[in-house]
């Protein structure tokens, strides 16, 4: 009775095994792709940002250039010295607040364009991640599954060896 329930139990469990690595196997492909997108939509953000960043900071550069570029130069004005003095101080003191202003401009749009960056981001990769994730879970799951089918299986193989041993007929005549 232990070889025809061994063998039972051994092709039983055999055929869990097989379709748990199925399972297993159709999971880790997903999970390898999901990952795959999840880093390629990463790297196409940072490229993003890294982009916007440096077109921001040309802009800056350039607004900066402009203003600067719009000074006369005061060799050419012909003023008397006390009084280039004071028109170069002036002309000195308007660019320096143009230049804060200019700069705090730039640093408000940035900040403003880097939230919107990140909600756009977020809102981007947290499905993939979340996806990832569960795929994650599903496949430690089915891990522990293959793990405790594969035990089975080994203890119905034994099982369906040991009852193989014992339907061998005795040929001493001591019984048993």
């Amino acid at each position: 009775m232990g070889f025809l329930s061994g063998a039972y139990g051994k092709l039983m469990a055999g055929k869990l095994v097989r379709q748990i690595q199925y399972e297993l196997t159709g999971v880790q492909s997903r999970l390898r792709r999901v990952t795959r997108e999840a880093g390629d939509m990463e790297k196409m953000f940072n490229a993003q940002e890294r982009n916007m960043r440096a077109q921001m900071q040309n802009q800056m550069q350039y607004s900066m250039y402009g203003m600067s570029s719009g000074m006369p130069l005061l060799a050419q004005v012909g003023i008397k010295d006390t009084t280039m003095q004071a028109w170069q101080q002036a002309q000195y003191q308007a660019y320096i607040q143009n230049s804060q202003a200019i700069q705090q401009q730039f640093m408000m749009a940035q900040n403003v364009w880097q939230d919107q960056f990140e909600m756009q981001r977020e809102a981007m990769l947290q499905p993939l991640k979340d996806l990832e994730e569960d795929l994650q879970v599903q496949k430690d799951n089915l891990e522990s599954r293959l793990k405790l089918a594969t035990q089975d299986y080994e203890a119905k193989k034994k099982e369906e060896q040991d009852g193989a041993k014992n339907m061998a007929p005795d040929y001493t005549g001591q019984g048993g």
